[in-house]
């Protein structure tokens, strides 16, 4: 199987005969004003558009390809035993926006420093399509809050997902530099469950849609977590493979905590172990009578609860229940007068009623795009013929 990456859209003087990337796979999406937190990549060095995830105040996760060239790749085409990354661009020429536009308009943050994969392998492009930009600025959460990687938990075939990129909408390119977003898909297989030619075990493949100008972006699960970053695919926008998050949990923590550093900020708590699913973070002691009226659809004696671990500990008030794995309320403590008291020195043991997690509400749908031509051309004059950065 030919692949095509799918990078970041570059002003190409004229579209080759022989890409085969057709773009009505994503006729289905639409634009997206409100998923601030995937940003638009303008790379100055190369004059191209690519897709990142805002991960923490100044750290966005996206592709290599999207910030290094490449050696051994032909007409567009990656080949797994050979293509490999070369030289990586400059952090300060390379531009985010919160925007749902990459236009001559939007408010830009640079670059401050590029963070690689580790190892003596990561050079090969397949199974290490994965780079994080660090911003010399904080993006402030009243403008975009960061997204949270999916570190701590595996993926699996046939879980839903929705995309989000800057791609375009046809084969003449039109639409380009718009963040779209397309739902309802799903994992088709993951690491070592796919064909081991085309797919390395820090990758998994994806449903379909995806096209140039998506490169970088995140496909993220229904709890809005980061799953994969886009990478590349077969014509016709099809067999999108995304580079695994959960595969590269440590580096992309360590890079994390290593920006908070850069940046003075208290690093998010997912890069220091604190589990992602937001039931862990959910508000509990509201009065309830059944599951179901909590968010969490656990209700214990009368309020609202969470689960717990060592790590996602109760607040203030609480403690693990150790038989449950729910925060429990603390007994109150006795008055100062105990007067005759009525004898209940004892907290009732009580017991938790849990009802399954329904679904979240669904993503609107999402369109992935392809070559951006026009919204590039907008911001720089100078035309070239990069179909991968």
């Amino acid at each position: 199987m030919g692949l095509v990456a799918t990078a970041c859209s570059s002003a190409l003087e004229e579209l080759p005969d022989d890409t085969g990337e057709a773009r009505d796979a994503i006729q289905d999406g639409y634009l997206d004003d409100g998923d601030r937190a995937v940003v638009g990549i303008y790379n100055d060095e190369i004059g191209a558009i690519c897709t990142g995830s805002l991960i923490a105040p100044n750290v966005v996760l996206t592709a290599r390809h999207c910030v290094s060239d490449m050696a051994n790749e032909r007409d567009g085409q990656i080949t797994c035993r050979s293509t490999k990354f070369t030289d990586t661009h400059l952090a300060r020429r390379i531009f985010v926006t919160t925007d749902a536009e990459i236009g001559r308009s939007s408010r830009y943050y640079g670059g401050r420093e590029i963070v690689l994969l580790p190892g003596t392998e990561a050079d090969s492009f397949c199974g290490n399509d994965q780079a994080i930009l660090i911003l010399d600025e904080l993006i402030p959460e009243s403008e975009a809050v960061p997204l949270v990687p999916r570190v701590d938990v595996p993926l699996e075939r046939g879980e839903e997902y929705y995309a989000v990129g800057f791609g375009a909408t046809n084969d003449l390119s039109t639409g380009a530099g718009l963040r779209r977003r397309r739902d309802n898909l799903f994992i088709d297989c993951v690491a070592d469950g796919c064909p081991a030619s085309v797919v390395k075990p820090t990758e998994w493949v994806g449903d379909t849609g995806i096209c140039e100008g998506d490169s970088g972006g995140p496909s993220l699960d229904l709890m809005h977590r980061v799953i994969g970053v886009t990478s590349r695919g077969a014509e016709g926008c099809e067999y999108p493979i995304y580079g695994y998050v959960y595969g590269w949990a440590e580096w992309i923590k360590e890079a994390t905590q290593h920006a908070a550093d850069l940046g003075g900020y208290t690093a998010p708590r997912w890069a220091t172990g604190f589990p992602t699913d937001p039931i862990y973070s959910a508000e509990l002691g509201g009065a309830c009578e059944q599951p179901d009226q909590c968010s969490t659809n656990a209700c214990l004696d009368g309020y609202c609860t969470r689960p717990c671990t060592e790590i996602a500990a109760c607040p203030s008030g609480y403690s693990c229940n150790d038989e449950l794995g729910f925060c429990a309320k603390l007994p109150e403590p006795p008055p100062e007068d105990d007067g005759e008291g009525d004898g209940e020195d004892e907290a009732p043991a009580g017991s938790c009623s849990i009802q399954p997690r329904p679904d979240p509400t669904k993503p609107v749908p999402w369109l992935l795009g392809a070559a951006g031509l026009g919204a590039v051309a907008s911001l720089r004059r100078r035309r070239s013929r990069d179909r991968l950065g």
